[in-house]
C-alpha cells in the first residue's frame, strides 16, 4: 500500500524562486516518491494552519515542507494547538528550497541517505524548543536556533534588504550589524541537566539557544548538537570587542567557536534572560514580531522527543 503524502510549498518564497526550483524538480519528486498531495500556502502562518488541520485530521503519513528554515518552524508551530501536541506518528519531512537550509544540512549531516529515509518513511522523534516572553506572553516552538541580541539585528537587516541570499549575505549583515550594535547588560538564568539553577551576566552581544548544530548558511554554533539529547547547547557571546570577534569569524564556520573570544558554552534543559533594555529576537531565521509591551524577559525550555522527522 502506497504512503499518503502531502507536500507544503509557499511558492512565492524567495521572490518566486522557490515555486520556480519546486516546478523544475516536481517530476523526480514523483519518480521516487509516487504521487502527492500538493498544498500551496498564500500568507505568512499559513502553513502552520495547514498542518494543525492535516494533523487534526489524521489523513496522510508523511508531510513534506518544499522551503528552508523559516517554513520548517511554521511547520514544526502546526504540530501544537493551545500548547497540546497534536501528532507523534505523522512525520515531517524536508524537500529543501531554502536560502540557508541549515536544519537540512542537519538532516542530511545525520542520515547522508535522507531521500531513501523520505522514500521510506523512515523516521525519529527528536527535541524541539519552546520560547516565551515574561509571564509565557507569546509562546513559539523552534527545531533549530533561536537567538537574541545581535542576531535579531542581523536578521532585522537582512528582511529589509535585497541583498538576501545565502551565506555571503548572512556573513555581511553580521559585519555591519556587529560595528553598530551596542550590547546591553543582561543578566542569564540556567538550568543544567542536574536540575540545579546557574547564573551569569554581562554585556550581551549574543545568546544562541541551539537545537541543530547551525544556522545563517553554515555558521555553526553548537558543532556536535544532538537533536535528541533531551538539552540546549547554549553559546554565550559577552564581554568581548568587536574587532576581536570579527578577527575571529573564520572559526565560526570551522566548529571552532569555542576558540574565539568571549564566547562561553554551556548545556541546559531552560534559560531564562533578563537584557537591561529590549533586543530583537530571531527564531529559526524569521524574526519575531511583538504585540503589546516590549519585552523584558526571553524564557526556552527543551521539549524532549517532540516532534516526529524523517530521518
Amino acid at each position: 500500500m502506497s504512503l499518503k503524502r502531502v507536500v507544503i510549498l509557499n511558492p512565492k518564497s524567495r521572490n518566486g524562486a522557490a515555486g520556480k526550483a519546486f516546478a523544475r524538480m516536481r517530476g523526480s519528486l514523483e519518480s521516487d516518491l509516487g504521487p502527492f498531495e500538493l498544498i500551496l500556502t498564500e500568507a505568512p502562518g499559513d502553513c502552520t494552519r495547514k498542518v494543525r488541520s492535516l494533523l487534526t485530521a489524521q489523513s496522510h503519513d508523511q508531510i513534506l515542507i518544499a522551503g528552508g528554515d523559516g517554513s520548517i518552524n511554521e511547520a514544526v508551530n502546526g504540530y501544537f494547538d493551545g500548547g497540546i501536541p497534536l501528532s507523534s506518528g505523522i512525520p515531517l519531512g524536508v524537500i529543501n528550497l531554502g536560502t540557508g537550509g541549515d536544519f537540512f544540512r542537519t538532516l542530511r549531516k545525520l542520515n547522508p541517505q535522507y531521500n531513501d529515509a523520505l522514500r521510506e518513511n523512515r523516521w525519529r522523534r527528536i527535541d524541539c524548543g519552546w520560547t516565551a516572553l515574561e509571564d509565557g506572553r507569546d509562546p513559539r516552538y523552534f527545531i533549530n536556533i533561536t537567538s537574541i541580541g545581535l542576531g535579531g539585528e542581523v536578521n532585522r537587516r537582512m528582511k529589509a534588504s535585497r541583498f538576501q541570499a545565502g551565506t555571503a549575505a548572512y556573513f555581511w549583515h553580521s559585519l555591519t550589524g556587529l560595528l553598530s550594535y551596542e550590547p546591553p547588560p543582561c543578566r542569564i538564568r540556567f538550568r543544567e541537566a542536574s536540575g540545579l539553577w546557574q547564573e551569569c551576566e554581562g554585556p550581551l552581544v549574543n545568546l544562541f539557544v541551539c537545537n541543530g548544530e547551525s544556522s545563517g548558511g553554515g555558521m555553526r554554533w553548537a558543532p556536535g548538537s544532538s537533536l535528541e539529547d533531551g538539552l540546549f547547547d547554549l553559546v554565550l557571546v559577552s564581554g568581548v570587542g568587536k574587532w576581536p570577534l570579527i578577527a575571529g569569524s573564520r572559526r565560526i564556520y570551522n566548529g571552532e567557536i569555542a576558540r574565539m573570544p568571549g564566547v562561553r558554552p554551556f548545556r541546559a534543559t531552560e534559560v531564562v534572560a533578563f537584557p537591561g533594555r529590549p533586543v530583537s529576537q530571531e527564531i529559526d531565521g524569521e524574526i519575531r514580531g511583538v504585540s503589546g509591551p516590549m519585552p523584558r524577559e526571553y524564557h526556552f525550555r527543551i521539549l524532549p522527543g517532540m516532534i516526529p522527522v524523517v530521518l
